[in-house]
């Protein structure tokens, strides 16, 4: 992965920004088809998340988040890999080798782990197989099935798989035919987002034009893992859609306390775990990054010990921001709270907390 091109002033690899475009209404949009959204945002949260919700409603999920990312990430590499590439693909003139590597490319530059490919056979018969060895996974539950969701793009197939964690933090991922459990044929929906004009204005790098703020970030493409150069912290590039169908298909199936569930369990890792309150010091600076994160366009934000009060708009992820902010209150100043929120139509996110008397 030494050929990834990246700005030379800012430091950002230039896929980031060819394929990704930062709007003014505060969401990152695929330049391909801008009704699909991504997230630039920390990834040491998702895991403590999906295992703090099934500690508060007491069964598994994981059939349902990897159902979901599977799904997301199959579409996310359906635009990006031209239909003629695939058909040449499905008819044998063209191996499945240098697509893998495309894979592997991506995966590394959106921050997900290293990708090697292990071994493969493509015959087009039911034997076929493909082992991808992924080091430092951005999550264990979602980044094991980011090779699968991959693979069942450009080959057209329906896939399972199996892993085996071979070393600390590496595992070798087996992709083979198989088809998709029948009960989710028709849920799990991604939706897309229709855009509207806003007026957040993010500084550029004069050279390639991504948001100045990229330039905060270390892309280390060799070993897939980006990092804050302020924070620390680990960083990769998603679909929030994943999240929102995990969260309704939960709801569904378990009942209208799945939405408070994933707030609590949001606001308990944030009040144990990596975040600090000082930096949501200044409504300005905050907006920049949740924009730049690709959250939403922040209208309004006051926080005091008497409460915490936001609006919004173009929200995504709402449920998670929800309990995120309640953490970032209760860890500030150290008092229990109640938290309402209430999304309208368009999107617009309004929560206020208070603390608890």
């Amino acid at each position: 992965m030494n050929d990834v091109q990246v700005c030379p002033e800012c430091g950002v690899p230039e896929y980031i920004t060819s394929e990704h475009v930062w709007l003014n209404d505060g969401l990152i949009a695929q330049r391909r088809d801008q009704r699909h959204i991504v997230v630039f945002t920390e990834s040491d949260n998702l895991d403590p998340l999906f295992r703090g919700i099934e500690e508060i409603i007491g069964a598994s999920i994981d059939r349902i988040v990897l159902t979901a990312r599977r799904r997301a990430g199959r579409a996310y590499m359906n635009r990006m890999i031209p239909a003629e590439v695939k058909e040449l693909l499905q008819k044998k003139q063209l191996g499945l080798g240098p697509l893998i590597e495309t894979i592997v490319f991506v995966g590394q530059v959106l921050g997900y782990g290293r990708f090697e490919l292990v071994d493969y056979r493509y015959e087009l018969d039911d034997d076929d197989y493909a082992i991808v060895r992924i080091e430092k996974p951005y999550s264990l539950v979602f980044g094991l099935g980011d090779p699968v969701a991959a693979l069942e793009a450009i080959t057209g197939y329906e896939g399972d798989f199996e892993f085996e964690e071979t070393s600390k933090d590496v595992y070798d991922v087996k992709f083979f035919k198989s088809s998709h459990p029948s009960m989710f044929k028709d849920r799990l929906k991604m939706k897309t987002y229709s855009h509207v004009e806003g007026d957040i204005e993010l500084e550029r790098c004069t050279n390639c034009e991504a948001p100045e703020g990229l330039s905060h970030y270390h892309w280390d493409t060799n070993t897939g893992i980006v990092l804050s150069k302020d924070t620390g912290r680990r960083m990769a590039v998603f679909a929030p859609t994943v999240l929102d169908a995990i969260f309704e298909e939960l709801e569904k199936e378990l009942g209208e306390a799945i939405p408070e569930a994933v707030v609590e369990a949001e606001r308990r890792f944030v009040k144990t775990g990596i975040f600090s309150p000082d930096e949501m010091r200044g409504e300005g600076g905050l907006r920049k990054q949740l924009a730049l994160r690709g959250l939403g366009n922040l209208r309004r934000f006051d926080m005091r010990k008497k409460g915490l009060s936001l609006r919004l708009d173009n929200a995504v992820m709402h449920l998670i921001l929800v309990g995120f902010f309640q953490g970032i209150y209760e860890k500030a100043f150290g008092v229990d709270s109640n938290v309402e929120w209430e999304v309208s139509d368009d999107t617009g996110l309004e929560v206020e907390v208070t603390p608890r008397s």
